[in-house]
């Protein structure tokens, strides 16, 4: 009977997981130059952890000017996306600190124009797309449908089909 013997494996523990962690790295950091950069979010997004913690703690009011940038709005338009008034968002001070349920969306919708900058290829053109009537949405724009999770989900997941070239 022959005897099997297993011949260790080396993999490079460098190699593969650093990328990894780069991309994750990159990808995090992106996320906060749409929130504002260094100057609104102070501590490096490094994880998920990372932005439980930020949603904990609440992001200033500041942050949300970059995010009207970044997805084309009207701050009236982001306060019917946040579930509040418009004049409520006037009251705050630049340097006060949102809510957690606040701060976890705005926090869900800078992720989904990061998303949506990745897919499309740059900031210009996912605006346009964002704010365009599209056949799967009942000829409805995306953002109409950012103001809930499922609806940040449904557009996601579209964005996701653009991405393999399936027709939306």
């Amino acid at each position: 009977m022959k005897k099997m013997t297993r011949k260790a494996r080396s993999y490079s523990t460098t190699e593969e997981p650093q990328s990894k962690m780069e991309e994750a790295a990159i990808q995090y950091e992106s996320l906060r130059v749409i929130l504002g950069g260094k100057k609104d979010i102070k501590k490096a997004i490094a994880g998920d952890f990372d932005l439980i913690s930020l949603s904990r703690e609440g992001i200033k009011k500041s942050t949300l000017k970059s995010l009207l940038t970044y997805l084309g709005i009207s701050m009236e338009t982001m306060s019917r996306l946040l579930h509040t008034s418009h004049r409520n968002i006037q009251r705050k001070h630049e340097e006060e600190l949102l809510d957690t349920l606040k701060t976890e969306k705005v926090l869900e919708l800078a992720a989904f124009a990061q998303r949506g900058i990745e897919v499309i290829g740059d900031r210009q053109g996912f605006i346009e797309w964002l704010h365009s009537p599209l056949v799967a949405l009942n000829n409805k724009t995306p953002v109409d449908f950012l103001d809930t999770s499922f609806g940040i989900q449904m557009v996601t997941k579209i964005l996701g089909r653009l991405e393999q070239g399936v027709y939306s």
